[in-house]
């Protein structure tokens, strides 16, 4: 070690802060072109991060701040700088050009129908192409993760970290009082790049909505970013106050890095497997396809090759590269490396259903950007001007994520019934006795949290408008994502397997029956609300399953864009995949930092998350740099 002559106690912490300090002056300095840094090869970098979509720019920030270091970003995609991605109101709407296209293959869960599987595909990944909610889980979500025998990443250890990615910009006064927003200032940090706000406009029905959620017991939160976020409460955006535009990991964590030398990003190249040293499982860079040339190209690493590809890829990737099950891996004609069952299990998303009443609404309606061209026009008039108006909201801010017993009076005979469950039933038939185990384990943490109420069970967006999702937060059913053994480059096979679990099934139409107790509210009686789907007619959980799967993806899907948990961050012997320090079992040189690695997806949307882990993960892997480079 470089400093052992050093001696003991605070002599040699002194000298160690001030090492650590002149390195970090002189890096100021010492700025260099990559090249220069890297000496024979001008494709050699320290850090090499597969993916640039939210986590992996987040994580790319954070390191090439040591301008000591050399930091490459592999894109699939191209950087989208359009109107799409920029103004909040045009994210109602899905930017399918700027999503891979994958279907998921036949579900067992919903009849052998296949579904649309949403990702982004584009620099800032789902950051750029997402619906813009910012909101965290409760405290228990996070816990849950550390039960798991992942210590430093419950509650406590991800607050810091919360704060640290979100800065938060209240609102006007007047806004404030027209619209009764409540937020806490503190909950989140300052100086994050990540810009969150309130928008400028809100739909007058939605109250009506509250006062409903209100009558049924629900309370409102002043702020749920500190832990509880059980009741109903309103959700910011990724929205930049000064500009009003998307804030996203492109703008706020590439932009303001990009001038650095030791940062460079290369969009549309696809990353096809990861290189190692001989025979051994160190790895020792990436092999990429640059998309507008059609050439491979080799990348080294010299410090770590980090994996950003999301659920979805960062998998396939290493299932290309013999990393994860071996029957999966050598059904495609790869030489397996490192059996590794965990890669591509656990895959979770929130299912979620469609609901439809028929209502009578104030002007303006929720949708009267899409059925008023007159008023449409007006407000991209206002905020071409001003930056006010329905241009600047997104999805819905008004948010319920309510418990199970604030839902039902049958949770305990649920829990039971789920207690009762033969697990290995309603997994998957690639399952192991380690990832089995290891669901068990997460079982008996969800029966216990679901059961008391310290978890969400079901989300509840509302704005007004009679068509409301009701989304299962913690979904029983595991699904799994492996490569095509037909076509192994192509896109994975993904199988959610939602619904699988008929705990799941019970949920859904557990969530529908307080759906139908809400509308029937006296604060709803002026809206006039009649029951278009699932239909009155669908009574049982088996009539309520069959007319929703009926009505197509519209009505009920596997997913809520959310993919995730399918490289899970829990021990090897329990079905993890990767170390709580994020280490992929069995290897060297290589990290995940993407929402591969929950192990228990959060009763959230999972951007805020996702911006946590990134900051915690970028942490880690810089401090485990500085002591190799010690």
């Amino acid at each position: 070690m470089l400093l052992s002559f050093l001696p003991s106690g605070s002599v040699r912490a002194s000298w160690c802060a001030l090492l650590l300090f002149a390195s970090f002056a002189t890096s100021s300095v010492l700025v260099h072109d990559n090249d220069k840094r890297t000496g024979r090869d001008p494709n050699e970098y320290d850090y090499i991060i597969v993916g640039g979509g939210l986590t992996g720019l987040v994580a790319a920030h954070r390191l090439s701040e040591n301008l000591f270091v050399s930091v490459l970003v592999l894109e699939y995609g191209i950087i989208d700088r359009s109107n799409t991605t920029q103004i909040p109101y045009l994210a109602t709407s899905l930017n399918i050009p700027a999503m891979f296209d994958i279907r998921t293959a036949p579900e067992p869960g919903l009849e052998g129908n296949t579904y649309a599987v949403r990702a982004g595909s584009v620099a800032g990944g789902g950051s750029t192409v997402n619906g813009m909610a910012y909101d965290r889980a409760s405290a228990a979500d996070y816990d849950s993760w550390e039960e798991l025998g992942n210590r430093g990443w419950g509650w406590k250890g991800m607050f810091p970290y919360f704060k640290k990615s979100a800065d938060f910009t209240p609102p006007k006064k007047e806004v404030v009082d027209k619209y009764k927003y409540t937020y806490d200032e503190s909950a989140y940090g300052r100086r994050s790049p990540l810009q969150v706000t309130l928008p400028d406009w809100q739909a007058p029905d939605q109250y009506k909505m509250a006062d409903a959620f209100t009558e049924l017991g629900v309370a409102h939160l002043k702020e749920h970013a500190q832990g509880n976020a059980i009741g109903q409460f309103w959700a910011p955006a990724t929205i930049d106050a000064k500009t009003m535009t998307r804030s996203s990991s492109l703008t706020a964590y590439y932009d303001t890095a990009s001038w650095r030398r030791n940062l460079k990003m290369l969009p549309e190249h696809q990353v096809i497997e990861l290189t190692f040293e001989g025979d051994t499982t160190v790895v020792s860079g990436v092999k990429a396809i640059d998309r507008k040339a059609n050439t491979e190209v080799t990348f080294r690493a010299r410090k770590e090759v980090i994996m950003a590809a999301g659920a979805l890829h960062t998998p396939q990737i290493l299932q290309l590269s013999g990393i994860g099950p071996r029957s999966v891996i050598e059904a495609a004609g790869i030489q397996c490396r490192v059996d590794l069952p965990a890669v591509g299990s656990n895959l979770q998303d929130h299912p979620v259903a469609y609901l439809n009443w028929k209502v009578t609404n104030s002007f303006p309606e929720p949708n009267v950007m899409a059925i008023n061209q007159t008023f449409a026009a007006e407000a991209l008039a206002e905020y071409q001007m001003y930056r006010t108006g329905p241009y600047t909201k997104a999805q819905s801010n008004s948010i319920a994520f309510l418990s199970l017993p604030m839902i039902t009076n049958d949770t305990e005979s649920m829990i039971n019934s789920l207690n009762d469950q033969v697990s290995s039933t309603h997994l998957p038939d690639v399952y192991t006795s380690d990832l089995i185990a290891g669901f068990d384990a997460q079982r008996a943490i969800l029966a216990r949290q679901l059961g008391e109420g310290s978890v969400s069970a079901l989300e509840f967006p509302f704005g007004g408008a009679g068509f409301v999702p009701n989304s299962l937060q913690k979904p029983l059913s595991r699904g799994t994502v492996h490569i095509d053994a037909t076509n192994p480059r192509g896109e994975p096979i993904v199988t959610f397997n939602a619904f699988k679990n008929p705990f799941d099934r019970t949920q859904l139409a557990t969530f529908i029956a307080f759906t139908r107790r809400f509308f029937k509210t006296n604060a709803l009686t002026d809206m006039q609300p009649q029951e278009i789907s699932p239909g009155v007619d669908a009574q049982t959980e088996n009539e309520i399953i069959a007319k929703l799967i009926a009505g197509g993806p519209l009505s009920l899907s596997p997913s809520f864009a959310h993919p995730s948990s399918s490289c899970p961050m829990m021990p090897r012997n329990k079905g993890g995949c990767v170390s709580p320090d994020l280490l992929v079992y069995g290897t060297k040189k290589l990290s995940i930092i993407d929402a591969s690695i929950i192990p228990i997806i959060p009763s959230a949307h999972l951007q805020a998350t996702m911006y946590a882990i990134a900051e915690k993960g970028s942490d880690i892997i810089k401090w485990r740099g500085w002591w190799q480079w010690w």
